[in-house]
């Protein structure tokens, strides 16, 4: 019956259609062909499964059809030789003779050979047809860079007449005002504050158009180059100088204040705090724009502020300025100035070696720091009034205030450190109880320093006082009454709390919560032992101090008796507060 069928013809066409299928995986059609039953031992599987790398079903088929035509010859050459089908009429020798083969073997070799051949072919289509469509992806990217490039300079020529116009309307405005002020029957001094005006108005004005003209050379630089442009390589021996887009303070300050190694919480939040004020003053200038005089201009404007600035929400930054001026308020002391030179000191030094400022404008400038309230160790009598002078009622109980007291006192650990201990942090290491201190980034907490992720051995003192008993089942941390503030910081309450207490107790402003750690230092520093630099720096997570080869390339750590040794060096005639009850 199937003698009678044409070539071409629907019949043939539909039972060739069904003798294999046409299967969707995904986006792409694969071809799948079932193994006849008596050549599945020679091809090790029961059905071929072929990628076609198309997603049209027209192609699919057509790639299909020639596969089926290609498995077929395999099947009919298998079939002719098969082992399990005794050949008729000498069908098996005249196949073998019209094709040059010897043996059966050769015949077997021969047809494995091209199923494996016909697969490869396959394979490198759908290669070809993957190729191609990322090709075409990519021809479309890039013309959608020249188009934007094309409509990013037609801009640019747009804001430069606007400026340019802007710039002329805003000079003879400002000679049209001082011909009136000069015209004018006032005061000299309200003549000097209309000048002042104009003068910030201008340098407003020409801050704003600076910073459009470098957006627009920002966007120019990271476009696509204009294609057709000849002569674009330099020529030898010429230095082509490096461009860098300008970016402004902002951005600077988002991309680099948390670059590797990450700062501190604490550092972030301080820069920050700086920046936004730099920005009220001046606007975000673009860094390029931010010098010397700039920064002149800035230190001014910080020693004219009250020391009492951001409390009054409602007045602008001019307006604090000017109450200071009339009301004599005290303004911001040097050293609060020189901690904001310092950040943005730093700041510039991570530009500085990404090559994209030239100088650091914020170094070198003197702030004459001669009123100093440097922190020191807390004395004997000190340590007894403390222990004599009542907590006062507040938001921090008592035994709260003992137990990290307490801590301080017998660790030189930082109040940061001890704030943020969680029961987790306490661990027995080599038979010794410690405190574990280290990054916690899931709360955004880490140490100071590098060098403060340490482990410190709880003294034997804060043991026997009960300072694990603190520990309370379904709590994170050691002090579970402490509260995070509003910018995560765990110790902030706790610190305006002892600042309040000490107060109180009409200490000299040099005696701080933090002068416990240059208590403990001091005492471990003057004992008659035998304990080394180099393990009260480890327990107080300093970097070490003494600097020789031995130290900082082929010490690889301290033992943990030693550092027990060390902290337990730490000792007083009698300061504890009564042991901690638990219930």
């Amino acid at each position: 019956m199937t003698r009678n069928l044409r070539v071409g013809s629907p019949k043939l066409f539909s039972k060739i259609w069904r003798s294999f299928v046409l299967k969707q995986v995904g986006s792409r059609f694969h071809f799948r062909r079932v193994v006849p039953q008596a050549l599945r031992p020679i091809l090790g599987k029961s059905e071929i499964w072929i990628s076609l790398g198309t997603a049209g079903k027209v192609e699919a088929r057509r790639r299909a059809a020639e596969l089926h035509a290609q498995t077929s010859d395999v099947f009919r050459g298998l079939r002719s030789v098969s082992r399990s089908k005794p050949p008729s009429s000498n069908e098996s020798a005249d196949f073998m003779e019209k094709h040059g083969f010897k043996t059966k073997d050769d015949v077997y070799r021969a047809l494995l050979e091209k199923y494996q051949t016909m697969l490869a072919t396959q394979e490198t289509i759908r290669k070809n047809d993957v190729s191609s469509a990322e090709m075409a992806g990519q021809i479309k990217y890039y013309k959608s860079v020249m188009q934007h490039a094309h409509d990013v300079r037609a801009l640019s020529a747009g804001i430069e007449k606007v400026i340019a116009v802007a710039l002329d309307s805003q000079n003879h405005m400002t000679a049209m005002t001082r011909k009136l002020i000069e015209a004018s029957n006032i005061s000299a001094a309200e003549k000097k504050g209309l000048e002042n005006e104009i003068k910030r108005l201008h340098e407003t004005l020409l801050s704003t158009f600076t910073k459009a003209l470098d957006g627009r050379s920002a966007a120019t630089e990271t476009s696509a180059p204009a294609a057709g442009k000849a002569d674009t390589k330099p020529k030898k021996g010429v230095a082509t100088p490096k461009t860098r887009p300008a970016i402004l303070l902002t951005e600077a300050l988002n991309r680099f204040l948390n670059s590797k190694p990450v700062k501190s919480l604490e550092t972030q939040r301080d820069t920050s705090r700086t920046v936004a004020l730099f920005i009220e003053a001046f606007g975000d200038l673009s860094i390029r724009n931010i010098d010397g005089k700039v920064a002149g201009d800035f230190r001014d404007v910080l020693f004219s502020l009250p020391a009492s600035h951001g409390k009054t929400k409602n007045l602008s930054l001019q307006e604090e300025i000017e109450r200071a001026a009339s009301q004599d308020v005290s303004t911001l002391s040097a050293k609060t100035v020189k901690n904001h030179f310092m950040r943005l000191s730093s700041l510039w030094n991570d530009l500085l070696r990404r090559d994209m400022v030239e100088k650091n404008p914020w170094g070198n400038w003197d702030f004459n720091l001669t009123k100093k309230n440097p922190r020191r160790a807390w004395t004997a009598e000190e340590m007894d009034k403390l222990l004599q002078t009542p907590w006062p009622l507040c938001s921090i109980p008592a035994e709260t205030f003992k137990g990290i007291t307490m801590i301080a006192a017998y660790s030189g650990m930082r109040l940061g450190e001890i704030c943020n201990l969680r029961n987790e942090d306490i661990q027995t290491i080599d038979g010794v109880p410690c405190f574990r201190i280290c990054s916690h980034p899931e709360d955004r907490w880490s140490p100071k320093t590098e060098a403060g992720e340490r482990l410190v051995p709880i003294h034997s003192a804060l043991l026997d006082w009960g300072i694990l008993n603190f520990q309370k089942k379904g709590e994170k941390y050691l002090f579970s009454d402490l509260k995070n503030s509003l910018d995560g910081n765990r110790g902030a309450d706790f610190s305006r709390a002892f600042s309040r207490y000490k107060t109180m107790m009409e200490l000299p402003p040099a005696v701080t919560f933090h002068g416990f750690r240059h208590t403990v230092s001091t005492l471990l520093r003057n004992q008659n032992s035998d304990i080394r630099e180099l393990w009260i720096d480890a327990l107080l997570g300093h970097e070490a101090s003494h600097k020789s080869q031995g130290a900082t390339t082929y010490l690889s750590g301290i033992e943990m008796q030693n550092l027990k040794r060390t902290v337990e060096a730490i000792q007083y005639p009698s300061f504890a507060f009564p042991k901690f009850d638990v219930s």
